[in-house]
């Protein structure tokens, strides 16, 4: 059980060779995940519930998923440089960390998650995250399902409301997929801190 980021990336390859100084200068927008790897690295040390990023790779060559429960970085990622070496390590040699790439598709990813995770998927048609009360089935991890530098597709969203995943907002403002997950941690924070133990379970 736990906290899961699911996120699509139509741009990220895993056999394209990346160096640091490209990827900071854009390519392939891998610096957008590698935020966010770090973001989580950073609450993983302060929400009691295990926090996990699942990165969808979108692109038709590619159609795989890597899941990276945040425990298994054991790096000390101390800035953003730190966090592209270690993700530009888990693209090119996954195993080293105990992680696969699985091919897949999306929706059969969704289906797969479906049995154990309940989603809740950001858009700005949803209900405010800080307005949002459910009681959560202790017994299923949490996965919350987000775009990077684009919005999830019609054909990525169907099937994830066919699984019934709540629609959540965080306003009309667009804002970085870090900076959502941050948003995110920060309200789980609040939450669990007043009940005094974790929200989703474990």
């Amino acid at each position: 059980m736990g906290l899961l980021f699911l996120m699509p990336s139509v741009t990220i390859r895993t056999t394209t060779k990346k160096t640091v100084k490209s990827v900071v200068g854009g390519q392939e927008r891998v610096d957008v995940v590698s935020r966010c790897l770090l973001n989580l690295y950073r609450w993983q040390k302060r929400i009691n519930d295990e926090l996990s990023l699942v990165l969808y790779l979108s692109h038709p060559e590619e159609l795989s998923v890597i899941h990276i429960p945040i425990s298994s970085i054991k790096s000390n990622l101390k800035d953003e440089l730190d966090s592209i070496e270690e993700f530009l390590d888990i693209l090119s040699n996954p195993r080293i960390f105990d992680l696969n790439i699985e091919k897949i598709s999306f929706g059969d990813l969704l289906k797969k998650l479906a049995s154990d995770t309940t989603f809740f998927y950001f858009t700005p048609e949803g209900t405010p995250l800080e307005e949002y009360t459910v009681d959560f089935d202790k017994k299923k991890s949490v996965c919350f399902v987000l775009g990077s530098q684009y919005d999830l597709t019609k054909e990525q969203e169907e099937p994830l409301y066919n699984l019934g995943a709540f629609p959540i907002s965080l306003g009309k403002r667009n804002y970085l997929a870090s900076h959502v997950i941050t948003i995110s941690c920060y309200h789980i924070l609040k939450k669990q801190s007043a009940s005094n133990k974790p929200i989703f379970g474990r």
